[in-house]
């Protein structure tokens, strides 16, 4: 059980997965969405269907969020990113308690590598059916 804050992603199966909130750690830093080109041009991209309520169980759009999957020391990791901040990215969550403890400059570092050498971190990014992808 997440103590922290989280954001929840109710999937079509209904099950639920956890985010913890890292928006306090991470805090309004943005990464340029032209880092998501290359993962989207390849075969490293699914479609989702579900439900987010953000921290205050608060209704979110999820076609205006998505997940990156990444491996980080072998084990797998996902984050929470809101789209459209004027063009940009800016981490919300993760569902790793060991990468919510990082520094902010190492969480950013990580997610920032994760996006721009997707074969090596086997980078994978998972949007909602209702995405539009520009």
């Amino acid at each position: 059980m997440i103590l922290e804050p989280t954001w929840k992603l109710v999937n079509e199966d209904s099950s639920i997965d956890e985010f913890i909130d890292i928006r306090r750690i991470v805090g309004n830093q943005i990464i340029r969405a032209y880092l998501l080109e290359e993962i989207i041009k390849s075969d490293r991209l699914k479609k989702i269907g579900g439900k987010l309520r953000g921290p205050k169980n608060e209704f979110k759009d999820f076609s205006n969020f998505l997940i990156i999957k990444f491996c980080k020391e072998q084990k797998e990791v996902r984050v929470l990113v809101e789209t459209g901040v004027y063009d940009n990215l800016r981490i919300v969550g993760t569902d790793s308690v060991e990468l919510s403890q990082e520094s902010r400059d190492d969480l950013i570092k990580l997610f920032t590598d994760a996006l721009e050498h997707p074969e090596s971190n086997n980078t994978r990014l998972i949007i909602s059916n209702d995405s539009k992808l520009r």
